[in-house]
């Protein structure tokens, strides 16, 4: 199990996140919705260590506080980050080989094959948000958090990365953050966590996708 307990992170005094505690166990799929500045990725980067945060994080009981995000990657924790981070001097194919087969990438995105040998730093925003999930659901993690994955894509592969993420959540613990393609995550996901201005407002077991999207609802957030 990947946990979250309590943690409150401060940027210029203002307190971001205001003591949210997560649970990712493997074999589940937890989205993660709420509105723009409610701090979602935030919690995100705070569970890879990328910024600085009170309260504990934890991998299978291990403690993780004061472990850099490079420690917590080779512990089997990824994220995929809104922002689209790619090796900008680096081609599509050595970018994705850095976490995986290139021919595994191309099953779920056929067109990154026309692309492989594009340099990275000349993409498109659909382009890039291929390869950072391509070379997210390739690096055989224990746990994967995704945020806002369908950035910049079409519906033909929004529906590819749906489709990726359900066989992947057979081996891994996923979280996700979307404001896109709810209904449909709501049919692969596990666990839904509402988060409003830093605190969780909700958890709520999926048991009906349909009884989850009307419960959405009243908090205005479909």
């Amino acid at each position: 199990m990947l946990r979250a307990d309590n943690i409150r992170v401060t940027f210029n005094g203002l307190e971001v996140l205001k003591g949210i505690t997560l649970e990712i166990e493997k074999g589940q799929s937890v989205l993660v919705v709420g509105p723009n500045g409610s701090g979602k990725s935030t919690l995100f980067k705070a569970i890879m260590g990328a910024v600085d945060y009170t309260g504990s994080v934890s991998l299978d009981g291990m403690g993780l506080d004061g472990m850099p995000p490079h420690m917590r990657f080779r512990l089997g924790i990824v994220l995929a980050p809104e922002k689209m981070r790619v090796a900008e001097d680096l081609t599509v194919r050595e970018n994705i080989e850095i976490s995986g087969r290139f021919q595994d990438a191309v099953d779920i995105f056929p067109e990154l094959r026309q692309i492989a040998r594009r340099r990275a730093g000349i993409l498109s925003g659909g382009e890039r948000q291929m390869v950072v999930f391509s070379r997210a659901i390739l690096s055989e993690s224990s746990y994967l958090l995704l945020d806002e994955p369908f950035q910049g894509l079409s519906d033909e592969n929004a529906e590819r990365i749906i489709s990726a993420v359900e066989k992947q959540k057979k081996k891994s613990g996923i979280a996700l953050i979307s404001h896109d393609r709810i209904e449909d995550l709501l049919e692969i996901s596990d666990r839904l966590v509402l988060m409003l201005s830093g605190k969780v407002r909700k958890v709520m077991e999926i048991d009906s996708p349909f009884h989850a999207i009307k419960k959405l609802e009243k908090y205005m957030i479909l």
